[in-house]
């Protein structure tokens, strides 16, 4: 079963962690790959949401 997620709170969990956490260069990384993924399935919902 896939675990269903509000995206938009998980960008601005991960842009908070960005903003205001110390995270080693590997963490920061890691961090931005997380963001930069959720970002782009945050506009391909969109641009499918708009197709419907």
């Amino acid at each position: 079963m896939k675990t269903v997620i509000d995206i938009h709170a998980e960008i601005a969990e991960l842009r908070a962690e960005l903003a205001h956490c110390m995270l080693t260069v590997k963490e920061r990384k890691e961090t931005l790959r997380q963001l930069n993924d959720m970002l782009v399935e945050a506009e391909r919902r969109r641009t499918e949401a708009e197709g419907a």
